[in-house]
């Protein structure tokens, strides 16, 4: 089979060139996703163009990379320009003919997998493969209209505008797709209006992902999360219950960019446990991880957006060895609970400082065979290539 994968991921000696020009770029947890979707096609033998709107603002057209191919996925990069209206009429009309080149013969052997965030591309490219009868798959990684918007102090543009946006995005192609990959199942109740084939895949990680042959804990028990820094998505609670927990020889490391970043340096300045690294390298991250006593995920599930997520950071914690604590999101399915530790004595300051005073007084070794367990559980059951599998016979039906 031969896979268009629609995206703005890049290759990782492109997201390295980004990062060198552009330290403060983060967008991390979507580029793995969708890379590593691609690379478990190019494992179970299929072959893969990745079609890619990658894009630096304020670089645009002075930023762009050749043809290329990594991990025996080939890379094309869409020439974008810095003007917003233009950029958008170009992604429409160039996705338009690219698809329809791609799938106008032998298209019984071809499909176009596409991640929806890139409305325009996205348009022009479903707006063809409908016309030429092409496969569809659509892998939604967020529901548009309740991600929110970074690049904004106001963390409730996105929720104000959510419902009209997603309306207007159901009547124009997402109810166009042939074949859907969600990560809950509330996105197929909101999305899926006619009843077309999906699966749910809420996460997968790298089933090469190796771990040193010893590894060296911090001295003291460091708490970790990693991640985008807004209040809504529980760093107050969890700073507040940490400080409250008051465990000795303990710290809390807090990696990521946002609107919260400030207010981590008031905390820091406060009481030194609570350590604010800024954005680092995911070289780095993961380094802190593997050393790091227990990772964090305090994302709070009374939060409409949580029914429609499943944080790509929890499989990443659990691959790591390193025991995750993560609040029960209604996203996350059942099946996780068993092998990590859970916020489960109220979502309040004082919830979460009980649960951690729990959890860090466990003896070391206890702690050591909760995370490889987990570790072990995540890589035999979603692993890449498993995952990736799994599209391939929805494709199929």
């Amino acid at each position: 089979m031969q896979i268009l994968y629609l995206s703005g991921m890049a290759s990782e000696a492109a997201i390295k060139d980004a990062r060198q020009r552009d330290p403060g770029f983060s967008n991390y947890a979507p580029q793995k996703f969708n890379r590593l979707v691609a690379e478990g096609f190019v494992r179970n033998g299929h072959k893969v163009t990745a079609l890619s709107t990658f894009y630096l603002p304020g670089i645009g057209h002075g930023y762009r990379r050749q043809r290329e191919t990594e991990k025996g996925v080939t890379y094309q990069y869409i020439f974008s320009l810095n003007y917003r209206p233009i950029r958008y009429v170009w992604l429409i009309v160039y996705c338009f003919i690219r698809v329809l080149l791609f799938g106008l013969f032998r298209k019984k052997e071809k499909v176009l997998v596409a991640n929806i965030l890139n409305i325009s591309a996205c348009m022009g490219a479903v707006a063809a493969a409908r016309l030429i009868g092409l496969r569809r798959v659509a892998v939604m990684t967020d529901m548009p209209g309740l991600m929110v918007d970074n690049s904004n102090s106001s963390e409730n543009k996105a929720l104000s505008n959510r419902a009209s946006f997603i309306a207007k995005m159901n009547k124009s192609f997402l109810a166009h797709f042939t074949h859907y990959v969600f990560l809950t199942k509330k996105m197929n109740e909101m999305i899926n209006i006619h009843h077309r084939p999906y699966i749910v895949m809420e996460g997968l990680v790298d089933a090469d992902m190796s771990l040193p042959a010893a590894i060296e804990k911090n001295a003291k028990r460091v708490v970790l999360y990693a991640g985008s820094l807004h209040e809504r998505y529980g760093l107050k609670l969890l700073v507040e219950g940490f400080l409250q927990a008051n465990i000795k020889d303990s710290e809390l490391w807090i990696y990521g960019g946002g609107p919260f970043g400030q207010k981590l340096k008031e905390y820091n300045e406060l009481d030194s446990r609570v350590v604010y690294k800024g954005i680092c390298p995911n070289t780095e991250v993961v380094a802190a991880e593997l050393r790091a006593t227990l990772l964090v995920n305090p994302r709070p599930t009374h939060e409409e957006f949580t029914q429609y997520s499943f944080p790509s950071k929890n499989v990443e914690y659990m691959v790591s060895g390193t025991p995750l604590l993560t609040t029960m999101l209604p996203g996350m399915p059942a099946e996780y609970y068993p092998h990590v530790f859970l916020f489960d004595q109220g979502e309040t300051v004082e919830g979460y400082a009980k649960v951690l005073q729990q959890v860090l007084c466990m003896p070391d070794d206890d702690l050591k065979e909760k995370g490889l367990e987990a570790r072990n559980w995540v890589l035999n059951n979603k692993n890449h290539q498993k995952q990736t599998e799994r599209i391939v016979e929805l494709i199929n039906r």
